[in-house]
């Protein structure tokens, strides 16, 4: 019997960074997740057309892992949304239209990793959906000021359109993920080198990152040799190892600061991340295949 019990379609920009492929490894080789879709986005780095460069990153990271073949990588939109008002249709968003509606009882997890066009598309072409899905999200520098980080910036329309919406919402910012998800290549190769070709293969692509970008870590965590696993935030609340606050959901303003004066529905932010636990988690899980 399979043990999977948890609906989940993952939204992503993977290629761009490396986070992408610890949070696409980690929900494959998590037993209670069933990773039902891969949904690919646009960012800036990307090769043209951007959601089909992502794709194909994703269906390399899948392939090496246990039955990851079987899951369907399906691109998104490779441009932003024009406005609040207008989805941009594409077989992306008409996978997350239709694993909403099957979910049963539900409801399904949208994971939203990078720009959030294809969620956001798919909440205005399917209103109803909005009640047979949960959003969780990393995005924004802090949950009292907003701010431009790359996932939010790259749509920001696309941001309007979610913190308008009914559907419950938990975000994980970046403050939060260079408080506690920062790692080094050496910890990620102390934590996983020894874990089995999927650990390997996780740790090498930090340590590859870094070597890479030392100018860009030094600038964001104040050394050159740590990066943030940015989007491990949301795996890490899916397997209930984070603490979160509840507020009334902003305004999301033209410079991307947040507005809180008017009335809003309310949504949840990751505070904390219990990150030992989460690494041994990602170390067990790939030590098992």
């Amino acid at each position: 019997m399979d043990i999977r019990t948890r609906p989940v379609v993952l939204t992503t920009d993977i290629g761009t960074e490396m986070d992408d492929q610890w949070a696409l490894a980690h929900l494959q080789l998590s037993p209670t997740i069933e990773l039902r879709a891969v949904v690919t986005t646009h960012a800036p780095n990307l090769s043209s057309p951007a959601a089909e460069a992502s794709a194909a990153e994703a269906r390399a990271v899948l392939n090496r892992l246990p039955g990851g073949s079987r899951v369907d990588v399906i691109p998104g939109s490779s441009l932003p949304l024009p406005d609040a008002r207008t989805p941009l249709l594409n077989p992306g968003v008409s996978r997350i239209v239709e694993e909403a509606r099957l979910a049963d009882p539900g409801p399904l997890t949208l994971l939203a990793i990078g720009a959030a066009t294809d969620v956001a598309s798919a909440l205005l072409a399917a209103p109803d959906i909005a009640e047979r899905v949960e959003l969780v999200a990393m995005g924004f520098r802090g949950r009292s000021e907003g701010g431009d980080e790359w996932n939010v910036k790259n749509d920001p329309e696309a941001w309007r359109v979610i913190l308008g919406s009914a559907a419950p919402l938990t975000v994980g910012t970046a403050s939060v993920c260079i408080e506690h998800l920062c790692l080094t290549a050496r910890k990620a190769e102390a934590v996983l080198d020894h874990r089995g070709d999927i650990g390997r293969y996780l740790a090498g692509v930090l340590t590859t990152w870094l070597a890479a970008n030392g100018e860009t870590a030094r600038f964001v965590t104040g050394r050159a040799d740590t990066w943030p696993v940015w989007d491990e935030i949301v795996v890490a609340h899916l397997l209930g190892l984070t603490e979160t606050v509840v507020s009334r959901r902003p305004v999301l303003l033209t410079d991307l600061r947040f507005d809180a004066s008017e009335k809003a529905g309310m949504m949840r932010w990751i505070t904390r991340v219990d990150v030992d636990a989460l690494w041994t988690d990602l170390a067990l899980k790939c030590a098992a295949h």
